[in-house]
């Protein structure tokens, strides 16, 4: 019984080593072929070399993009810009010459909106090759500030909506004691409400001074006499008792220093 169990013992042994032999040429193999399948690097290079060429010429057509003159903005057209001047709005975008793919429309819109008070909205609008649209609405100014020899764009509630050259067709509000002479984002303690009833009613009159005493002034006849319109009251009352008190003093001859309206219940005038 023993020699046959050495001898079943041999047998095992060179199975297994027959076996190992196979799993190591085996290993050997796959190592060789995958060796062989590996691209060395002359391969690696040709085959990223097309994505290489394809990154290249996309950079190079954006760079073409923007530094080609053809697509630098040279035509911008402005609508709805009645009080607000076009050479303004230019200036504050400061669009022209920049390649229109560099142009970023919501920014430029809130430039032009923070820029002016008279600029309630702005749109814009870029076409290729070279042209930018701009849209503004405007807020509406009803009349000019003066203070100094400058002027500005004031809103029916005393709204300061930015600078102006001058006064154009506008009615104006002068500001002969110096009560605002920097205004900034509203002008406190004008009666605007009764400016616009008297220039309504006067359409005739296109200016009134203003002081913080006498009010709202304007001057009448020939001889300019000031007529105290002051803060409040009825402006068509105030109109009647003017022309009426005008007429009896130039009846009379007389020469007026002034005509007291502040308080319409108790018109006065002083002579001379």
């Amino acid at each position: 019984m023993k020699p046959s169990s050495r001898i079943g013992a041999r047998r095992v042994g060179r199975r297994s080593a027959t076996r190992l032999g196979m799993a190591e040429d085996a290993a050997q193999a796959a190592d060789q072929a995958a060796a062989m399948a590996a691209p060395g690097p002359g391969v690696t290079f040709w085959v990223k070399l097309p994505a290489w060429v394809l990154l290249v010429g996309s950079v190079w057509v954006v760079l073409s993009l923007f530094t080609n003159a053809r697509f630098r903005v040279t035509e911008v057209t402005i609508e709805g810009a009645r009080l607000v001047q076009q050479a303004d709005v230019l200036r504050a975008t400061g669009i022209v010459g920049q390649s229109i793919f560099d142009i970023r429309a919501r920014q430029i819109e809130r430039r032009l909106e923070e820029s002016s008070g008279l600029i309630e909205a702005a749109t814009v609008r870029c076409r290729l090759p070279n042209q930018v649209a701009i849209t503004l609405l405007e807020r509406e100014a009803a009349l000019i500030w003066e203070s100094g020899g400058r002027y500005w764009w004031i809103a029916a509630d005393g709204t300061v909506l930015g600078p102006t050259d001058g006064p154009g067709t506008m009615p104006v509000l002068h500001d002969i004691a110096g009560f605002q002479p920097e205004p900034a984002e509203h002008i406190p303690g004008v009666p605007w409400g009764l400016a616009h009833e008297l220039w309504a009613a006067l359409p005739a009159i296109q200016a009134f001074d203003y002081t913080r005493d006498q009010g709202l002034v304007l001057y009448v006849t020939s001889n300019e006499w000031p007529v105290y319109l002051g803060h409040q009251g009825d402006a068509r009352i105030k109109v009647s008792l003017l022309w009426t008190l005008v007429e009896e003093l130039a009846t009379l001859g007389a020469d007026v220093e002034y005509i007291d309206l502040r308080n319409e219940e108790r018109p006065i005038y002083k002579i001379r």
